[in-house]
């Protein structure tokens, strides 16, 4: 099933256009990793890590069975910038999966890891899924506040205390 790209206004009136990532996608997705802080990557990844070449290739070229990744891209459609991202990753069930999601420092507050994320649970839910579940930092009190105003519950996780469960039951609206 492919995901019909979403075109969103961003809080300062610019616009962006959420969409799968694209193999021909991957200069502009090393370029968007590469300019992202400590802090950010320390988010997304649990460390600050940077972006390898095999890296790049496996987020670029998904496993359409089992994963969709959008991508969140601002300005022309030659010289796309990828302002930000998220992936869900379904589990062997079929019944669950993973998301994660990610915005380049210069576009956080503009609403964009919002529409990332109901794009990914619309998603979800279109392809029969029935739970949606991610581990976040529990220092990233802003992914935590947009999980919770999207309906997810935030508890514990396998973890450790540093690290939050958030999940959604798809049976539910968000």
């Amino acid at each position: 099933m492919d995901f019909a790209p979403l075109r969103m206004t961003l809080r300062d009136g610019r616009s962006a256009t959420i969409r799968e990532i694209r193999p021909d996608d991957a200069d502009a997705f090393r370029t968007a990793l590469e300019r992202l802080s400590a802090d950010t990557l320390h988010s997304r990844f649990f460390s600050s890590i940077r972006p390898t070449p095999a890296m790049i290739e496996r987020a670029v070229r998904t496993d359409a069975e089992r994963e969709r990744a959008l991508v969140a891209v601002t300005g022309e459609a030659a010289t796309p910038t990828i302002a930000g991202g998220g992936r869900c990753v379904s589990a062997e069930d079929r019944e669950s999966c993973e998301f994660a999601v990610m915005v380049a420092d210069e576009w956080r507050g503009m609403g964009l890891a919002s529409g990332i994320m109901k794009a990914l649970i619309r998603d979800a839910r279109a392809r029969g899924l029935k739970r949606m579940e991610g581990h976040v930092l529990a220092e990233n009190r802003s992914m935590l506040d947009l999980a919770r105003r999207l309906g997810f519950a935030v508890g514990a996780s396998g973890e450790g205390p540093a690290v939050k469960l958030v999940w959604l039951d798809l049976g539910s609206t968000a």
